[in-house]
């Protein structure tokens, strides 16, 4: 059970921050921990760390600092093991895990926290099961390559080369499973209903319900 997770910058600026159980004073905690991470003596800071009932362990990954916090006595390996398939899942949905990915995705990467984590607890990592629960699709930006600008030919022309360019798979985020299917928009809404019924004239009756509905717009 974890009570906050964070990501932040190699400069300590704060990219992601959820709080799951509002039990570890909010924000401050993440510019506690690297004032705490940074004061430390050598390069190599542990990956384990107490301050004031709350316990701190984190990885870095791609020079982001990978946060949980949590004030139970919880195993700080299974915690590493979930950083790590955080991490993972991460890569997987926005492609690759830096800090430029990770601030075009924020809607998804807090998307992807809502279902892997319940109240604080861990309900899945897998990449194949989330595929048919997250909705929302990774921005990616493509790099930079000379490659690039030998494809051009005289004003702007494309030349034969640029026919030939490399696969990026590698780099690809996952899509969701809507994405294998055509393109709608679709809204969702939940309905609630309330209706009061007067049966007599000293007898009155409540009913609530719910409905779902989809709208398909093609």
């Amino acid at each position: 059970m974890i009570s906050q997770f964070f990501i932040l910058s190699s400069k300590g600026d704060p990219l992601i921050y959820k709080d799951f159980r509002g039990d570890s004073g909010g924000r401050d905690v993440a510019e506690l921990f690297y004032r705490k991470l940074t004061g430390l003596p050598g390069d190599e800071s542990p990956v384990v760390m107490h301050h004031d009932g709350r316990h701190f362990i984190h990885i870095r990954h791609s020079s982001l600092y990978l946060v949980v916090t949590t004030s139970e006595n919880v195993s700080p390996f299974s915690l590493l093991e979930l950083l790590s398939r955080l991490a993972t899942l991460l890569g997987d949905y926005c492609g690759s895990l830096g800090e430029g990915t990770i601030s075009r995705n924020v809607a998804l990467v807090y998307e992807l926290l809502d279902e892997v984590l319940d109240y604080g607890y861990v309900q899945t990592t897998s990449t194949e099961m989330l595929r048919n629960f997250i909705q929302t699709e990774a921005v990616v930006s493509k790099p930079f390559s000379l490659f690039d600008l030998s494809s051009v030919g005289l004003f702007g022309a494309e030349t034969q080369q640029s026919k030939v360019a490399p696969s990026s798979a590698a780099s690809r985020p996952v899509l969701s499973s809507r994405s294998d299917q055509s393109q709608k928009n679709e809204v969702f809404l939940d309905v609630v209903e309330r209706l009061s019924v007067l049966i007599a004239s000293n007898v009155m009756g409540q009913e609530s319900g719910s409905m779902k509905s989809r709208f398909t717009a093609l």
